[in-house]
């Protein structure tokens, strides 16, 4: 009888109960963090009290180029004498 009140009732009477416990948080207004990261990354290093950038801008960066010619050349390994 008490294996049943534990595995059965209990966990069923524990879901049944947190369909109708109100929620601790108020839901957020702003957009949707859906993973929390915003909130992570203010627990981690503090919150600057900005807010998000409305559109993201792509920096304007140039590739890098290496000037590899200076180096010695080495030797293929599949052309083998």
């Amino acid at each position: 009888m008490l294996a049943f009140i534990l595995l059965i009732v209990l966990p069923a009477a524990l879901i049944a109960l947190s369909f109708r416990i109100r929620p601790l948080v108020p839901a957020d207004e702003g957009p949707r963090d859906v993973l929390g990261v915003n909130l992570a990354a203010g627990g981690l290093f503090g919150s600057h009290g900005l807010a998000a950038d409305p559109r993201s801008v792509r920096e304007d960066t140039e590739p890098v180029r290496f000037d590899l010619s200076g180096l010695p050349a080495r030797p293929d390994p599949r052309e083998r004498e």
